[in-house]
């Protein structure tokens, strides 16, 4: 396999866009909070650079299955730990398919100006506890890593009009547990990056 070498000054007019964005984003309050200050360090770091990121999430969704895209709707979505209130109001709505609550650990992206760089980055994010994150495209424009925590838990709530689950909860206090983990891991993410050399 070739890997072709990254253009240095198509990687960092990137890295400037990507910037940019993410100034715009906090302009207009879209960044995720959890997560604003370990993207500042990021863009302090001189070989790597963030294109999207998520600190975790906990959303609800109506859809046959969990994982389908087409034919779901996003009925409810926080970054932050979830009430009982937040997810009665929810199941007390029309349904059209089935009410699935769905816990999401942190997800972002990061783009390496060279192989190097990235190997090291992964080594850094695996200790963090990101043991499911890897380079998922190589080109002239950069080596994009996918870091991800491994934490996606779904729970089904409610079948049409019948609601499944008994003990809610239950369920809210794991679902934020769940949640906690992801962003303990962020944590622990930060303090690797902050003192690396990358």
């Amino acid at each position: 396999m070739t890997v072709n070498k990254v253009d240095e000054r198509l990687w960092k007019n990137k890295r400037e866009e990507a910037y940019n964005r993410f100034l715009e984003d906090i302009e207009i309050g879209y960044v995720d909070a959890d997560i604003k200050e370990l993207i500042e360090l990021v863009f302090t770091k001189k070989n790597i650079f963030t294109t999207s990121s998520c600190s975790g999430r906990i959303v609800i969704v109506d859809a046959l299955y969990p994982w389908l895209r087409e034919e779901t709707s996003i009925v409810f979505k926080k970054h932050s730990p979830v009430t009982l209130e937040d997810v009665l109001s929810i199941l007390n709505q029309k349904t059209l398919y089935k009410l699935w609550l769905i816990v999401s650990g942190p997800i972002i992206h990061f783009n390496a100006l060279n192989l190097d760089t990235a190997i090291k980055l992964l080594t850094i994010v695996k200790n963090a506890g990101f043991k499911h994150s890897g380079i998922i495209s190589i080109s002239n424009g950069g080596i994009v890593i996918e870091v991800v925590s491994g934490i996606w838990v779904p729970f089904l709530l409610k079948d049409g009009e019948k609601v499944i689950i008994k003990d809610l909860e239950l369920i809210v206090n794991l679902a934020n547990k769940m949640l906690y983990e992801g962003k303990a891991r962020l944590e622990k993410l930060f303090k690797f990056l902050r003192d690396a050399d990358i």
